[in-house]
């Protein structure tokens, strides 16, 4: 409403307040909810008009409905090409409004930023099956844990042994993040086992168990490009969830919102790309660092930068058996580098152009590590070999330039750009409307705005109608094409039209989403309800016209009723009039409403014209929940008016026996039986009562009565009373009062015998004076 304000010049001149832009939001909302799959699907071709290398593609079930869809933009193809060596993915839910798990597959690019490769909504996340999926469409991939989940899920037995030994986490972060061999690894993981004793630690057991599914040390040789965990992946679908998408969105407006996030990370990617393009200075004045200040990205340098930085604490001395090997070790101990004690052995033959560390920390991200940069600054190196310097990092990353990565047009077939349009247009009418502001003008702009509208849309009608020409001609070439089968005899069978081919594509059902509390049908079919829609679709009369546009509160339908009028609560009302005949006015007569209305809300409610049945006071206000005090008295004293009704309530009896035949849920505890009622509603529960009553006689012939129905809240009896007036009840509040008074008057005595001594051994001045005067 505050840019509202601002664009127009105030609030008088909106011309609308806050209650019309809320209903215009949930007028929009409701329109949005139909057809979110077409729509969805028209958004992906209005996105492939714009550039034909966008890609979607989708799955259905058996039963047409949505299951699986993935879709990429053209730009999202094209730093796959570029960056598609390395790729991570994690599943996120509750994105959407039909809880499908939504997997991002994530890169990172020549500016170590997240870059996003294609979005899908799977409805099956199961991880057996996609460790089983991985391998098979993905051979060339290698599956491991991500360490991040690992640590997470041990964090709390292993915060127990870092009170027990503060030291421990240090030592073993190191041991995690140090780049050595599996051997050392090993060996390191041993002597802090010894350390601390931690032999028979459980966490320490499984941790070690599985220990080559997540220490790098084991696949260091693998290409990751700096991504060991699912964090990028993760980070992405917070951006998503937190900025973008909802779980409420519909399909259609979920991709538009991944699509927004898609061209935010563009945004910050030409940042990043045009601040690389600035002049910078090199710290030293070696030929090696001025190489890869020219070569690489402005972010790809500062990483560089930081460890030559780290590198100046390595000392390096040459190895006795070969000159060409130097072992290189940490002097200056740190707890960044508590593992450096360690002294790696790195190959540098300047001959052959060779420059290999034992930590392979190049082989795993294709960036050098501080022992192969001091080896650099020892031989003052001019040049590193043009292999060790990847493209990927490079500010010539991009290999395919004929690609065309836009996602939309910027510019028309003369070569202006569209926001130029646009902005020229914006300004010229802004112009129009500050002079158009006064009396003597406004009808001149206002119909100069008229004309150009009307004249647009007769030029969209005709190119309309052009299109529209050229499809018939298309078509009519295609059935004349087809008019003769291969025997030569006409086809006299109509083609069935059909311009949408997703006009039948169901919405997907609900996922089931891990750690969830779905039903035993559920988890058998794997399958949930569809969702319920937000506003239920209007009744039709005969003429096929809806009822009404008010949702009544009673029965949830839109049917030309509101609650005061709903069929539904007029038999509630009956049917709570003939259990007050059989049993009596109760004080829980609410609770009872709630029964009754429950009972009705799954049973369908036929239309009757018989008014006298179901007429009811136009004053009475029916709500959902018990009723307050006030209408509970309205209602008494309706009863005593409308006892001249009383001969419809057989009718009534026999409409609650055929609900109560239909079943339920819960068993009654008087019948025994499972008839949709419980123990305070069941139809037969006098006479049941009455037979049991019958069966307990005595041997003399004496009938044995019960003395109420209702048991009592401090003897749990049914004995005809209540708690109120209960026996036991009122002899113990007799020996609270009497332990009471005996306390009472206990400590009125001893207050008495201290005032007494007190007075005895009271010292005043005035008692000093009288007793010399006797003296």
């Amino acid at each position: 409403m505050g840019l509202l304000t601002r664009l127009h010049g105030g609030r008088d001149k909106i011309g609308c307040h806050n209650r019309d832009i809320l209903n215009m939001k949930a007028e929009n909302t409701r329109k949005e909810s139909i057809n979110e799959v077409q729509n969805m699907f028209k958004f992906f071709e209005d996105m492939k008009k714009e550039n034909e290398n966008f890609f979607y593609d989708y799955k259905v079930d058996d039963e047409n409905r949505l299951e699986n869809v993935f879709w990429s933009n053209a730009s999202s193809r094209a730093a796959y090409a570029d960056f598609g060596d390395c790729i991570t993915f994690d599943t996120t839910y509750k994105s959407n409004k039909h809880h499908l798990p939504l997997a991002v597959f994530v890169g990172i690019n020549n500016h170590l930023q997240s870059t996003i490769f294609g979005v899908a909504l799977m409805e099956t996340n199961q991880c057996p099956a996609m460790a089983k999926a991985i391998p098979k469409n993905f051979p060339r991939t290698l599956h491991k844990f991500c360490r991040w989940h690992i640590m997470n899920k041990h964090k709390d037995p292993l915060k127990k042994l870092y009170k027990l030994f503060p030291d421990l986490k240090d030592q073993l972060t190191a041991i995690l993040n140090h780049p050595l061999m599996p051997s050392e690894f090993e060996d390191a993981w041993k002597a802090l086992i010894e350390k601390y004793n931690l032999h028979d630690i459980n966490v320490m057991i499984n941790l070690w168990a599985e220990r080559k599914l997540w220490i790098s040390a084991y696949w260091k040789e693998v290409f990751c490009a700096r991504m060991t965990s699912t964090q990028r992946s993760e980070s992405m679908n917070f951006v998503l969830k937190r900025g973008f998408v909802t779980e409420r969105d519909n399909l259609h407006i979920f991709a538009k919102q991944v699509n927004n996030c898609v061209q935010a990370r563009h945004e910050a990617e030409n940042a990043e790309a045009n601040a690389s393009t600035g002049t910078r200075k090199t710290v030293t004045r070696y030929g090696f660092e001025a190489q890869v200040m020219d070569k690489y990205t402005r972010a790809v340098y500062s990483v560089f930068r930081e460890r030559q930085y780290h590198s100046t604490a390595f000392r390096i001395k040459t190895s006795q058996d070969n000159p060409n090997n130097y072992l290189v070790h940490h002097y200056n101990q740190s707890k960044e580098f508590a593992w450096s004690r360690h002294e790696f052995r790195v190959l540098a033959d300047e001959a052959e152009g060779r420059y290999e560390c034992e930590c392979k920390l190049w082989e795993h991200t294709g960036l050098f590590c501080h022992h192969v940069i001091a080896v650099f600054e020892h031989l003052r190196l001019d040049e590193i070999p043009s292999k060790y310097i990847l493209q990927r990092y490079t500010k010539d990353a991009v290999t395919n330039l004929d690609f065309n990565r836009r996602d939309y047009r910027t510019t028309t077939e003369d070569g202006t750009s569209i926001e130029y349009r646009r902005t020229i247009l914006y300004s010229e009418a802004v112009k129009i409307i500050n002079k158009g502001c006064s009396e003597a003008k406004f009808q001149i702009a206002l119909s100069a705005f008229r004309d150009a509208n009307s004249h647009l849309d007769n030029e969209d009608a005709e190119l309309e109608n052009n299109e529209d020409a050229e499809m018939e001609n298309n078509e009519q070439s295609s059935n004349q094409d087809n008019t003769t089968r291969e025997t030569g005899e006409q086809n006299d069978i109509p083609q069935a039209e059909n311009n949408d081919p997703y006009a039948d594509i169901q919405p997907p059902l609900v996922a089931i989403t891990k750690g969830s509390k779905t039903t035993d049908a559920a988890r058998k079919n794997g399958k949930c309800k569809p969702p319920v829609p937000a506003r239920p679709e209007p009744e039709l009369d005969e003429y096929g016209r809806p009822k009404g546009t008010r949702i009544c509160g009673t029965c949830n339908k839109i049917d030309g009723h509101n609650s005061r009028t709903c069929k539904a609560r007029q038999l509630a009302k009956k049917l709570l009039e003939t259990h007050e005949k059989v049993y009596g006015p109760t004080t829980s007569s609410g609770n009872i409403k709630v029964r009754i209305r429950n009972l009705l809300a799954r049973q369908h409610i036929p239309e009757t014209d018989d008014e006298e049945k179901l007429d009811t006071d136009e004053g009475e206000c029916f709500e959902d929940e018990t009723d307050d005090e006030e209408y509970e008295q309205e209602d008494e004293d309706e009863d005593i008016t409308e006892q001249e009704e009383t001969q419809n309530t057989p009718d009534v009896d026999d409409k609650l026996e055929n609900l109560n035949k239909k079943g339920g849920q819960r068993k009654c505890s008087v019948c025994n039986l499972r008839l949709g009622h419980y123990a305070s509603t069941c139809p037969n529960k006098e006479k049941i009562l009455q037979q049991k009553i019958i069966e307990r006689q005595t041997s003399d012939g004496a009938i044995v009565k019960p003395k109420g129905v209702k048991a009592c809240g401090t003897c749990n009896k049914i004995r005809g009373h209540n708690s109120r007036t209960c026996e036991r009840r009122q002899l113990e509040e007799q020996l609270l009062h009497l332990q009471s008074t005996e306390n009472d008057s206990n400590t009125m005595e001893d207050r008495s015998k201290e005032k007494k001594n007190r007075k005895k051994t009271q010292t005043t001045p005035a008692a000093i004076r009288r007793s010399t005067r006797k003296r």
